[in-house]
This record gives C-alpha cells, sequence and structure tokens, in this order.
C-alpha cells in the first residue's frame, strides 16, 4: 500500500509573523524573574562556596552565612542607636523600697523621724544614710555646696565652700561610702562617730559666720 505524500511545506511569512507577535512568546514566561539584592549576593556567596566545598555543602554553608551577616547587620544597627540614643535601652527606674530614700529627696524627708525609726529597728545601714542625706540638707540650706541631683559625694567633698570644715566633711563622706559603697559593716559605733562629725560640722559652720 502506498502513503501519500507529505505535503507539509514551511511557511517562512507566517512563522516570522508570529515569531513577532507576543501571544506566541514563551520563551518570556520561561526567563527568570527580577531577582533583588538578597538573591544577588546568595547566588554570588553560592558560586564561591560551591567552588571552594562543592555543591551540597554551599547551600547549606550559604544560608548560614546569610543568618550570620544579616544577625551582625542588626546588631551593627542596634549598636549605632544606643551610641545616638542610649536612653531607648534603659529599663524603668524602680521604685525605691520602704526603707530607701533617694537623694533627690532631701528636701521632702522628716529626718528626725526616718533616723528615729532606723535606730529603734537597729537599721544602722539605714540610719547612717539617713545621717549623711542631712548633713548634705544642712550644706545646701547653708549654701556650702551647689546641691545638684546628679553629683557625686566626692564632687561635694571638693566644693565645700569653708575651708576649714573640708577635713571634717571629707571624713564624714569616706565614712558613708564605705557603708553604702564598700559593703562595710553599719554598727551603733560607726553611726555614733558620724554624728559627732556632723556636730563638728554644725558647729565649725556657726563659729565661721560669726567670726
Amino acid at each position: 500500500m502506498t502513503h501519500p505524500a507529505d505535503t507539509l511545506v514551511y511557511d517562512a511569512a507566517k512563522i516570522a509573523a508570529r515569531q513577532a507577535d507576543g501571544r506566541f512568546d514563551y520563551n518570556s514566561q520561561l526567563s527568570a524573574p527580577e531577582s533583588g539584592l538578597l538573591d544577588i549576593l546568595r547566588r554570588w556567596l553560592s558560586r564561591c562556596l560551591n567552588a571552594i566545598f562543592g555543591s551540597e555543602t554551599a547551600e547549606s554553608v550559604t544560608v548560614w552565612l546569610l543568618v550570620g551577616f544579616f544577625v551582625l547587620a542588626v546588631g551593627l544597627i542596634l549598636f549605632f542607636i544606643y551610641k545616638k540614643r542610649p536612653e531607648l535601652f534603659l529599663r524603668e527606674k524602680r521604685k525605691p523600697l520602704p526603707c530607701e530614700v533617694e537623694e533627690e529627696n532631701i528636701y521632702r524627708i522628716d529626718f528626725e523621724k526616718e533616723l528615729a525609726a532606723a535606730l529603734a529597728a537597729d537599721n544602722f545601714r539605714l540610719a547612717v544614710r539617713m545621717l549623711y542625706l542631712q548633713t548634705l540638707r544642712l550644706a545646701a540650706d547653708r549654701q556650702w555646696i551647689d546641691w545638684q541631683i546628679y553629683k557625686t559625694p566626692t564632687e561635694y567633698t571638693r566644693e565645700l565652700k569653708p575651708a576649714g570644715l573640708k577635713a571634717t566633711f571629707r571624713d564624714f563622706t569616706n565614712r558613708f561610702l564605705q557603708v553604702r559603697y564598700g559593703n562595710f559593716r553599719a554598727t551603733r559605733e560607726l553611726f555614733d562617730s558620724m554624728r559627732r562629725l556632723q556636730d563638728e560640722l554644725g558647729k565649725g559652720g556657726c563659729s565661721e559666720t560669726d567670726g
């Protein structure tokens, strides 16, 4: 049996027309989508690692390196923010316990009441602190010091105006600092010695004023 001859004819004009027709541009559908910077970086890094470690190892290492870079970038951003605005990273200041009185409250403290309560409870650590704050109030009222919230005890010892009282005030302040920050045990004897120094400061101020 004889088969009919194949009469398929290549029509160059039709082929050209269809190639120019966008509906038949199937290759565009197969092209890769536009890549972002992260994809470009990942492929570049993957190629570099692939040349060193091989394809399987490179793929896993690439992921971890990208994670590491991301963590490092976030850390650097947080560091720069901290340098510019450190207050954003500070916790809210805790409220003082009932047995604590902050230095900024020296003008609202009933010192005699607080000292009597601390001594009655044998809380000499608190009594020492109250005595120090009371002395700061005395010095501020007599304008021996320029009291400010941010100043340290050492600054007050340097700026005390009656030069003849500086040594006594420094001794008084050092005993407070030993208890407050040096983990020294506060005792009745230590409190009494500071009370005597406080009396010397009070009398010394009056004698200089009288003179």
